[in-house]
């Protein structure tokens, strides 16, 4: 059982309801833009901020924040702000963007007038540029902003594998995977909380993943999170797990597929469709444009018995035998499972079969 070993690409572990994250406004994660600050036009277009216009814009946002959620800390706030800024100046959030073209029916960008603006600053509680200095040194800047593509990245990659932006079970996958990338995780100086939701909420599900997409294209995005970009989407792990089991099976039982042929059949046939738009069968489809699709686990319960008694049997522990994606449609088919598990067991002991597979 050569490889066996799925860090993170099993999407089945996704939590929450089965149709992923209702997506809606949250005034603790909408960006404020005073008349007169500058927006992207387009996703992806990048604007060139003023200093005045973005010190405004971090002290009506951390003021915003903290009316919305006062457990949070006025440093933390304009740290959260800051996040915003950036995702601003990297034209990934703007209320120049239609949400009808990005396949959602909310915005978390919201412009006000001149009056407004007005209005806004002369509130109280409102941080004073002191206070952002003071809370954004250079060196909190420095390792914000020369991380800033991976932090969104990070975000991009748990929304596609598990289907939400934040839940409290996600903290342990957020510092995973981050510590993976070797950034010291106490100089985040965000929690992974207020990162995915109250700093990038706004970022819309189309425009964060072609971040994700183009950041790895043009070597921008660390190794960790790059190669993680074709992790099975939450809500499709299952034929993804399969075929990964059923190729590592192949190598002890070359003709395993065909005794399990309509299965095999109908989960090329699932891959082949998952293939035509990298956001097929997610819970979160509609969001991307894609199609739900319709998988009939129960089609594909025979390889999955089979591996999972392979594994039972072979490789007791393996992590690929962990995943609730290939235990659920298991499921299915016990019987056919446990027969042909133990086939595989009884030709894996097989001297000549060994001997083949530890051949260097």
């Amino acid at each position: 059982m050569a490889n066996l070993v799925l860090d993170d690409i099993n999407g089945g572990n996704f939590l929450g309801l089965e149709e992923g994250e209702t997506l809606k406004r949250d005034l603790v994660n909408t960006h404020v833009f005073h008349h007169g600050m500058e927006a992207s036009p387009n996703s992806g277009a990048k604007v060139d901020i003023t200093v005045a216009n973005g010190v405004t814009f971090l002290r009506l946002n951390a003021h915003q924040i903290r009316a919305a959620d006062n457990t949070i800390s006025v440093t933390d706030a304009i740290v959260i702000a800051f996040h915003r800024l950036l995702a601003v100046a990297q034209g990934l959030v703007s209320p120049a963007f239609a949400p009808a073209d990005f396949n959602v029916d909310y915005s978390e960008a919201v412009r006000l007038t001149e009056a407004q603006t007005v209005a806004a600053l002369g509130e109280a509680g409102v941080p004073t540029e002191a206070q952002i200095g003071a809370a954004l040194t250079a060196d909190v800047k420095r390792r914000v902003r020369t991380t800033f593509t991976d932090r969104v990245c990070l975000v991009a990659f748990v929304f596609r594998a598990r289907g939400h932006h934040w839940m409290d079970s996600l903290e342990d996958l957020f510092q995973r995977v981050w510590r993976k990338t070797r950034h010291p995780e106490n100089e985040l100086h965000i929690s992974f909380k207020n990162l995915a939701r109250t700093a990038l909420h706004a970022v819309y599900p189309q425009v964060l993943d072609a971040f994700w997409v183009d950041s790895v294209r043009a070597n921008r995005c660390n190794g960790a999170l790059a190669k993680r970009l074709d992790v099975a989407p939450a809500g499709f792990a299952g034929p993804h797990v399969l075929w990964q089991g059923l190729e590592d099976l192949k190598m002890i039982a070359p003709g395993l597929h065909h005794r399990v042929a309509a299965a095999h059949a109908y989960l090329e046939q699932q891959l082949a469709w998952a293939r035509q738009d990298r956001w097929n069968g997610s819970v979160n489809a509609r969001y991307y444009g894609a199609e739900r699709g319709n998988l009939e686990e129960k089609r594909l319960g025979s390889i999955a018995a089979t591996i999972k008694a392979a594994i039972d049997t072979l490789t007791d522990g393996a992590p690929l035998g962990k995943s609730p994606a290939l235990q659920r449609i298991a499921t299915n088919a016990p019987i056919t499972g446990a027969v042909l598990g133990r086939a595989i067991a009884q030709v894996s002991a097989r001297p000549e079969v060994v001997n083949t597979l530890l051949l260097e």
